[in-house]
């Protein structure tokens, strides 16, 4: 399904081993994790896996036992899968990183515990339906974003590079899966399909200070509407929008307040709150209506004593 990413699928021991490692210390766990990794493992690594990998299981846990990794671990990594109701290939793809860390004299008990925790959270529910249907609606959304940003010219390395940045980006509230398959669906949206921004990593980052906000998917999805407004009237480079949008959000600025700001045509969550600025203004200049000095210098009125001059009528000299 996912052409671009045979290349890293034939390489465990690096792609996909640094997105495991990447999820070994997060400092708040989030549930779609252990999806995002059997995602991975599925829609990047399943159906197209690389031929001559190693799909049976048992070989891949008598490798792992012989490599040192923990025995237990990974058959109850293996026996929980198999519950969720995955496939033998796809089994085999949780297990395979780890053995590879084993065989490079790596620790293995950090990937595999969070590995199971991930399968313990998401999967929870599902093993009582043996078809995996469950499973297959909860990846179905990230496995459609990723095939359609795809479709539209986003390369598969950079979305997983965009995965692979999320564990150590989202921190501050666990992120749902279907939030994680709107932000990759707003990737091909986003104004010159990101090619505007920066560089790539500026829109991977909007994105992900937004979802570590929490973001509903709605916001998400008006996000590229938003800076494109805001280029167009500020005139300002979409890269900078973008990043002062995520300064925004990670100040803690409200989606509605970053949003409406850049519907505007100002700056991104910050200077005054909406409404302050004229509709039609430039940015940058829009207190010139405010300054009403001009008005104020009234004194040439008041210069009255020419009317005081009275007596006219009594000069004079005599009655005749």
């Amino acid at each position: 399904m996912l052409s671009g990413a045979r290349t890293a699928c034939a390489q465990p021991s690096s792609l996909m081993a640094r997105f495991l490692s990447s999820i070994r210390i997060p400092r708040v766990p989030g549930s779609w994790l252990g999806a995002a990794l059997v995602l991975l493992a599925l829609g990047m690594c399943g159906p197209h896996a690389a031929v001559g990998q190693d799909a049976n299981v048992e070989a891949l846990l008598d490798r792992g036992r012989k490599a040192g990794a923990d025995a237990t671990q990974m058959q109850m990594v293996a026996t929980r899968a198999r519950r969720a109701g995955l496939s033998n290939k796809a089994t085999a793809s949780l297990l395979r990183p780890a053995v590879a860390l084993a065989e490079q004299g790596l620790p293995t008990d950090p990937l595999l515990s969070k590995t199971l925790e991930g399968l313990a959270k998401q999967f929870l529910g599902m093993s009582e339906d043996p078809s995996g249907d469950a499973w297959k609606r909860t990846r179905a959304p990230l496995v459609a974003a990723v095939t359609e940003a795809q479709q539209q010219d986003i390369r598969a390395n950079d979305i997983e590079a965009f995965l692979n940045g999320l564990p150590q980006g989202v921190e501050r509230r666990p992120v749902s899966l279907n939030q994680v398959a709107t932000a990759v669906g707003v990737l091909p949206d986003l104004p010159g399909n990101g090619a505007s921004l920066n560089t790539l990593n500026t829109a991977h980052q909007l994105l992900t200070s937004a979802l570590d906000a929490g973001y509903s998917p709605e916001s998400l999805r008006q996000l590229p509407s938003a800076l494109q407004s805001a280029h167009q009237k500020s005139k300002r480079p979409v890269g900078v929008l973008a990043e002062g949008a995520t300064q925004a959000i990670a100040r803690g600025t409200p989606a509605a307040t970053v949003l409406q700001s850049l519907f505007q045509g100002g700056p991104p969550g910050g200077g005054p709150p909406a409404g302050a600025s004229p509709p039609g203004s430039t940015p940058g200049t829009g207190k010139p209506p405010d300054t009403g000095p001009p008005d104020d210098t009234g004194p040439p009125d008041d210069t009255g004593p020419p009317d005081d001059t009275g007596p006219p009528n009594n000069s004079g000299g005599g009655s005749s």
